[in-house]
């Protein structure tokens, strides 16, 4: 059986958002835009993720011209 678990997250604190439970997809979660949760207060709206969408693509191809 196998897991997933953030590097983030350290004795159940959140290193990223300072004082806050780990929460994956919570607002100043790296996961937060990225993915689509069952709880939609964790969801990013939509032109959030069509900007995360964007940067993705503008960031795999300015790889790919290296």
């Amino acid at each position: 059986m196998s897991g997933w678990g953030c590097p983030h997250e350290s004795k159940g604190q959140c290193d990223k958002v300072k004082g806050k439970d780990c929460s994956p997809g919570m607002k100043g979660c790296i996961l937060h835009g990225r993915f689509r949760f069952v709880s939609p207060e964790k969801n990013a709206p939509e032109t959030v993720r069509k900007r995360l969408r964007e940067q993705n693509k503008t960031k795999i191809s300015c790889e790919d011209d290296q």
